[in-house]
């Protein structure tokens, strides 16, 4: 079974929410979410794994999830789920410039109720699950 690290930002409690029914959604595929805290998750215990999604607001209040980011992104399939809408470019512009065309930007929405937007980044998972190590060429759509 392929494992996936769904690593959130505790003080959010719609990124925990997410996170959780994140992880619902890719068992159904036969695909294991591990939710892991920001604050505890580090580069090496996450490259272990298959694939990685950083869940959180869009203001992020902290940075080492990012840096996260920044460590797994070349060696494994790597997206973002923002809680909450506005403009995704903000939080594209503290990656660096070649990552900002490879890291996918998933909204989750700011309700409470149940939401259907995972579904794009389960089936973008199930996709990049095979390609461990390496990198699609051009953008999905």
């Amino acid at each position: 079974m392929d494992r996936v690290a769904i690593v959130y930002y505790q003080r959010d409690t719609l990124a925990k929410l997410r996170a959780t029914e994140l992880a619902e959604k890719l068992f159904a595929y036969e695909i294991r979410g591990e939710l892991l805290q920001v604050t505890s998750s580090s580069a090496h215990e996450l490259i272990y794994f298959d694939a990685m999604v950083l869940v959180g607001p869009l203001r992020f209040s902290r940075m080492h999830g990012l840096a996260l980011v920044r460590a797994v992104f070349g060696f494994r399939p790597v997206a973002l789920l923002l809680t909450g809408t506005g403009d995704t470019n903000r939080i594209l512009r503290r990656l660096s410039k070649s990552m900002r065309d490879e890291v996918p930007v998933f909204i989750a929405g700011a309700n409470d109720l149940h939401h259907t937007g995972l579904t794009p980044l389960v089936t973008w998972m199930r996709a990049m699950i095979g390609y461990s190590g390496y990198r699609p060429v051009g953008r999905l759509s």
